[in-house]
């Protein structure tokens, strides 16, 4: 079946449901961004409106391989612990997890959709497409020029020739703003009539305010009024920018705490920033927080702010929104239109501390205003971004995406196996002198590949100096180690 068979609003009956199979490389338990809470609700809502979905994702410590959440089979491949000092290599190794395991389950399921979630399933998803003759969607969360601004690098190139080629593969792209729209056609050359615009949503009932204790980090105190942030730690999030606007509120004599919730990159960096302005006594890096405490964190703030300078969307901020706190936000990307400034929120040019402390202050100093912000904002998530109506949304796109013929295009294994990357992983492998040395099956079989490009690779680095060989104790096969520039050569690149 094709997606146009695929009904839209109406419930579909179980014994005419068509199964949706669902790549991802986040799902609950494993969060590392917005990506896993969208797919598990939107997963969900599915279900429960009569479609199969089969997710197939990433394994996670402590989560079971196989189980049914809420009516969504969910599979978990195994990653590879070696594998992760290169994120290139480890995604390449995910991909081959997510096709093999795909193809095992066509023994005993038949899948009539595949539905990737962005880049990092890329592979799989245009494999299986070409391979099973089933149409793609794919959900584009963000790009790379996005994130970054500039392509600059060999890495940053190949994940856009990756996103590049899963857009040019998928029948049909969904995006969660208008501005994410605009930004995959001018980026990655998508034709407008191929994109679908269907936001985030939210599970309202999931952030009220139940009575309970108010959740306060150690060491900010109740006294003040507090800031909540929640989102990854990188630079793009605006996360020092909100740290220079709490310091100018300091300067003016305001009484104000910040709260950091999220992880990322750049954590360590954020608390040395927070030690060099002096600002410990005000705020708190609490790292992941689990959904109890961060419902709590949410009823227990005084503003919500995030000062984004690249945000595809930002569903944190109906989170925000749901849990009744006045929300504070850069004007950029999606977060332009989710709010409407002096309506359901407060918004301020990005990258501008000055503006940012201000905003924030019309909202923590004008209790009407306040209250206000609140009740439209939330009527506004209660109206426009449940996920019942998401789903909705989303079968419709399945349904009236126009299916592409089949094609023999494939992302390449050169886009992954780099001479860097097999350098790196020798070195986290142990193979840096004849004791750890490894035939290039051994390692192709480790990494999920095939062997002709990793011997190809091997022996260029071998003509370079960077490895040395010897036979192994049969005398039959070549095996591979690290020379000592190697080594050298292999910590230089991971630094």
């Amino acid at each position: 079946m094709l997606a146009s068979d695929l009904t839209s609003t109406e419930h579909i009956p179980q014994e005419h449901a068509r199964k949706v199979l669902l790549l991802t490389w986040e799902y609950p338990p494993r969060i590392i961004g917005g990506i896993s809470t969208h797919v598990y609700h939107l997963s969900r809502s599915l279900a429960s409106q009569g479609v199969p979905v089969h997710v197939v994702t990433c394994s996670f410590p402590g989560a079971p391989s196989e189980e049914t959440v809420d009516g969504v089979r969910v599979t978990r491949v195994e990653d590879s612990r070696l594998l992760q000092a290169n994120f290139l290599l480890w995604i390449y190794h995910l991909n081959s997890q997510m096709i093999s395991k795909t193809t095992e389950l066509l023994e005993t399921e038949k899948f009539d959709l595949i539905h990737a979630h962005d880049w990092v399933v890329g592979r799989a998803a245009v494999e299986l497409k070409n391979r099973l003759g089933l149409p793609l969607i794919s959900t584009i969360h963000a790009t790379e020029i996005g994130r970054g601004g500039r392509l600059d690098g060999e890495y940053r190139r190949k994940v856009r020739d990756i996103e590049r080629l899963l857009a040019e593969e998928s029948d049909g792209i969904i995006c969660c703003s208008n501005y994410m729209l605009d930004h995959i056609q001018h980026e990655l050359g998508v034709a407008n009539a191929k994109i679908h615009v269907i936001p985030n949503g939210v599970e309202v009932d999931r952030f009220k305010n139940n009575g309970g204790s108010q959740l306060f980090s150690p060491g900010v105190s109740e006294d003040r009024k507090i800031i909540l942030y929640v989102g990854r730690i990188v630079r793009e999030k605006g996360i020092f920018t909100l740290l220079e606007a709490l310091d100018e509120l300091r300067t003016r004599g305001r009484d104000v705490s910040l709260v950091f919730v999220g992880e990322g990159p750049l954590k360590e960096d954020l608390a040395k920033e927070v030690l060099r302005r002096r600002l410990s006594d005000r705020v708190k890096i609490t790292g992941f927080v689990d959904q109890e405490k961060l419902v709590s964190l949410y009823n227990s703030c005084d503003a919500f702010v995030l000062p984004s300078h690249y945000e595809p969307f930002g569903m944190v901020v109906l989170e925000a929104m749901a849990s009744r706190v006045p929300v504070v936000v850069s004007d950029v990307g999606g977060l332009s239109e989710i709010v409407e400034d002096g309506v359901t929120g407060v918004k301020v040019p990005s990258s501008d501390p000055h503006t940012l402390a201000e905003g924030i202050l019309r909202v923590l100093e004008n209790r009407e205003l306040s209250e206000r912000l609140k009740e439209n904002a939330y009527r506004a998530v209660q109206e426009r971004y449940r996920w019942d109506t998401i789903a909705e949304k989303t079968l419709e796109a399945y349904r009236t995406s126009s299916p592409m013929p089949q094609s023999s295009k494939a992302v390449e294994d050169a886009e992954f196996l780099s001479d860097p990357a097999l350098l790196q992983f020798l070195l986290t492998i142990g193979a840096t002198d004849g004791e750890g040395a490894m035939s290039a099956g051994d390692m192709a079989s480790m990494i999920k590949s095939p062997e002709t490009p990793v011997k190809l690779i091997l022996g260029r680095q071998a003509s370079l100096g960077y490895v040395s060989t010897k036979l192994g104790p049969d005398s039959s096969r070549v095996r591979y180690h690290l020379s000592p520039v190697g080594i050298i050569k292999a910590c230089s690149d991971m630094s």
